[in-house]
């Protein structure tokens, strides 16, 4: 979905009023989650100490102070989210999560943290640990919500590993129940908006993969029926088990251009960047030609992969691209 120069500027107001929250006049929860359904993670709520509580928000601290850096010297891009494009340290994604109720349903329960569970240490809560949240509330406003993916390995007693602790002047094994967590922060959300630091870690703590795979069929329907594809179902094999592939049929299923794509611009695509692309048949029957020996050549040709330097004249192939919108 295209955003407004508005949208932009709202985006970058709230992203700088968590910037600067008074962190230490935060208060501060946890909360696991664990997928131990196949639609929405179950959250629990984990006591912590005021040691804890300091430690997590130093970490929190550290992820922001990193932003506001790159703020205070301008260096710091905020772009709409884009699931084809790479993430420089420079950027921060955002995107509104009244537009993806796929990702707004998983974290639904957030909206009521009081009737969330205890954490029981329940053995198949903890196998399916998806991610954790530290929640940060203000005394005025809006919650923060700041996620890290996680993964039963970083339980210490679950691991191939064991720790050693000093009792009583020997060391003895450790075998009480410890969990790890590391120093950083993948995404935060406040009220409908959602930033993303860490593209890949989103994308997990999210079953980002999981969601194209499940969506496949129906996005290759609208390829089919939008794209004259000869020999259609060798070409939706080829998709169907690589997820790379699926991500960006899914890509060209949103575009808007999809709709009104029409085989003399595909030819035109073809010959003014010489592609090593074919057709079939004439008129109203001619078809793209699947070649089985180039799997992503109609996916390039279909994700607008090629552009023309305004610098050189020369043409390329893009491998990671971003839409400048006025």
């Amino acid at each position: 979905m295209m955003q407004t120069k508005d949208d932009e500027n709202s985006k970058q107001t709230l992203f700088g009023k968590i910037l600067t929250l008074d962190l230490d006049a935060c208060e501060i929860q946890l909360f696991l989650a664990s997928l131990t359904d196949d639609d929405t993670p179950d959250f629990q709520c984990v006591t912590i100490t005021d040691d804890v509580a300091t430690e997590f928000k130093e970490i929190v601290k550290k992820a922001i102070a990193k932003r506001k850096k790159d703020a205070d010297e301008k260096d710091l891009v905020l772009q709409d989210y884009d699931p084809q494009t790479k993430l420089d340290q420079h950027e921060v994604e955002y995107l509104d999560l009244s537009a993806h109720s796929s990702i707004k349903n998983q974290i639904a329960a957030l909206a009521d943290v009081a009737s969330l569970a205890s954490f029981s240490e329940d053995d198949e809560f903890i196998t399916k640990l998806r991610f954790y949240v530290l929640m940060l509330k203000p005394k005025q406003g809006d919650p923060v919500f700041f996620f890290r993916s996680y993964t039963p390995k970083r339980e210490l007693n679950r691991s191939a590993l064991f720790a050693i602790v000093l009792r009583k002047g020997q060391y003895d094994r450790f075998q009480e129940r410890l969990f790890l967590f590391d120093q950083y922060i993948d995404c935060v959300v406040r009220g409908d908006t959602l930033f993303i630091f860490n593209k890949d870690k989103f994308q997990k703590i999210f079953r980002f993969y999981e969601m194209i795979v499940k969506s496949a069929k129906e996005t290759l329907h609208t390829i089919r029926q939008r794209i004259p594809i000869d020999d259609f179902s060798a070409f939706e094999t080829a998709c169907e088990g690589h997820l790379q592939k699926l991500a960006k049929l899914k890509n060209i299923a949103s575009k808007p251009y999809l709709q009104k794509i029409t085989m003399t611009d595909i030819k035109k695509v073809i010959k003014k960047y010489n592609l090593p692309i074919l057709t079939v048949g004439s008129g109203k029957h001619e078809k793209v030609k699947f070649d089985a020996s180039d799997k992503w050549a109609i996916l390039r040709l279909l994700d607008d992969d090629y552009l023309e330097s305004v610098m050189t004249g020369n043409s390329y192939k893009v491998n990671s691209k971003r839409a400048i919108t006025g």
